[in-house]
């Protein structure tokens, strides 16, 4: 059974309610009626009512890695553009989204930071060519409720030769999604290279919730 993420302390309800509604998704059509309702205030949430850090934290292990400015980046699982934001506010400037949720997406688009918005499931193959992505960065989706680890072969099949995985995964789901067998499997393989891996806190108010990835794609 899926341990779910905590939430952090010294945040209102209302926040608190809705990250509570998050980690306990079940179904797609759950996550789908959870970001319709949520998209309009989503950032609120996060950002003033949790101190959500991890856009800025993974935009910043980008650049740490990605020099050229201009190479494409796709940010997974995008939501409302957070870490497209963080991400363009760095200087890149062909940053593309993905995620599930239209509603979300809309919000997105208005950051006028991406350029192209994609709608798709991570649990199926992606709507993209072989080798297409400099970079692949993911903050907030790999935790309770949401996205298992079967979808990093469809994240490297994307990524070109030398590319970049710059993501984030929950402690409480590193196991039990799969993740740290789905990692150690694509590095025995030959396929991803560790770079980076270090313990976060999420929150302003949190010191460690989960894993700072960051991986080269093998030539």
């Amino acid at each position: 059974m899926t341990e779910h993420a905590a939430i952090p302390e010294g945040v209102d309800e209302q926040s608190s309610a809705l990250l509570r509604r998050a980690y306990a998704v079940v179904t797609t059509e759950d996550g789908q009626q959870l970001y319709q309702d949520w998209a309009a205030t989503y950032d609120a949430t996060m950002l003033e009512g949790l101190g959500y850090l991890t856009p800025r934290l993974v935009a910043e292990a980008l650049a740490q890695h990605l020099n050229a400015l201009d190479a494409p980046v796709l940010d997974v699982g995008c939501g409302t553009g957070l870490v497209g934001a963080e991400a363009a506010a760095l200087g890149y400037t062909t940053i593309d989204g993905l995620d599930l949720s239209a509603p979300m997406m809309t919000v997105a688009v208005q950051r006028g930071v991406y350029r192209h918005l994609l709608e798709g499931d991570l649990t199926q193959p992606l709507p993209m060519a072989s080798r297409v992505y400099a970079a692949v960065v993911c903050a907030g989706t790999f935790t309770s409720g949401h996205v298992d680890a079967s979808c990093l072969d469809e994240l490297v099949r994307i990524l070109r030769p030398d590319g970049w995985l710059v993501c984030t995964v929950h402690h409480a789901v590193w196991e039990s999604l799969g993740f740290a067998a789905g990692f150690t499997r694509l590095v025995d393989a030959g396929a991803l290279a560790p770079v980076v891996e270090a313990d976060i806190g999420y929150y302003v108010n949190s010191s460690n919730d989960g894993r700072l990835l960051v991986y080269r794609v093998a030539d």
